[in-house]
């Protein structure tokens, strides 16, 4: 049996009835990417590295290349239990792409009043809204029931996500959250009333009353940006939860807050992928750092001149 034959068959063994069809799905994706034809005993820390350096020649993301290594490195400790190979020396001394920085573009102030000023041009514009004003992941969204939303308390209870039209629980315990609906998030949500039994009582539907398609989702999202005149690179969904984060931060919501708003587990993610500096913060830094360098004299700062000796020239200090 080949190293590619073994993870399929693992995968298929004992992963396919442990995992979410969504994960599942994506196991099976990265693990196209394991094409060694070599006999499961016989694979060296080369073959392995062979792998990871073709994946890097195509372009794959790093976060791609490290799912598809966890992929064999679980696969070959069950071949190991098993006694299907010796030991995981080929699993030793390999070595890894760097991690390009996340790059982070969220809209800025007058594309957000563009959006919500021209979100009736889109029958999907109260989705992109709430995404953007919740910061709720799409799949949680296209998820949300009328049972999900409780109007009288003014709260949306996130249990749920979207996969191919059918529920699954939310990922991670993080992920199950209670978000906050404020006064312009409730007349949003207020306007989705359209009861469909089709829809499973969803609260976000789509032209014919069922569960929203993502891919028509993004679509609609494309067309409505080029006729709202709101151009960012690239401008896939997500840039909204982008937005609400880095918008809310600088508003002065503490991080922890956020990062329990967002369904995270650790602060230090809403910091590293939602905290980027821009140009904008760079300009208020300026402000300040001019108001306290011009609040006072400050002794170091001071033109002095020293006149020479015999008094024909001078230098400042």
């Amino acid at each position: 049996m080949t190293l590619r034959d073994w993870v399929f068959e693992w995968l298929q063994t004992y992963k396919r009835v442990m995992l979410k069809p969504s994960t599942y799905d994506a196991y099976v994706t990265y693990a196209s990417n394991v094409t060694c034809d070599v006999e499961l005993n016989s694979v060296t820390t080369a073959d392995v590295q062979g792998l990871i350096n073709g994946m890097v020649l195509r372009g794959c993301a790093y976060s791609t290349v490290k799912h598809m290594l966890t992929i064999v490195r679980q696969s070959c400790r069950k071949a190991r239990q098993l006694g299907l190979i010796d030991n995981l020396a080929m699993l030793d001394n390999l070595e890894l792409p760097r991690r390009a920085p996340a790059v982070v573009s969220p809209l800025g102030s007058a594309q957000v009043q563009a959006l919500i000023a021209r979100s009736s041009m889109s029958f999907y514009g109260d989705f992109f809204v709430t995404l953007m004003m919740t910061g709720a992941r799409v799949g949680e969204l296209i998820a949300l029931r009328w049972c999900d939303v409780d109007l009288f308390n003014r709260v949306l209870h996130i249990r749920n996500t979207d996969y191919h039209g059918q529920l699954q629980a939310v990922k991670t315990r993080n992920g199950a959250r209670d978000i906050p609906i404020f006064p312009d998030l409730f007349t949003v949500i207020s306007r989705q009333r359209r009861p469909s039994a089709r829809a499973a009582d969803r609260v976000f539907v789509n032209t014919l009353g069922r569960p929203i398609v993502y891919r028509s989702l993004l679509d609609a999202w494309h067309r409505f940006t080029r006729v709202a005149g709101i151009s960012v690179s690239p401008i896939g969904l997500h840039v909204l939860r982008h937005t609400f984060a880095h918008t809310v931060l600088r508003a002065g919501v503490p991080v922890k807050v956020v990062s329990r708003w967002l369904g995270h587990g650790d602060i230090y993610i809403t910091l590293s992928i939602y905290d980027a500096v821009d140009a904008d913060d760079m300009a208020r830094a300026a402000d300040i750092v001019a108001g306290v360098f011009s609040a006072h004299d400050t002794p170091h700062l001071q033109k002095k001149q020293m006149t020479a000796v015999g008094g024909q020239s001078s230098m400042w200090l």
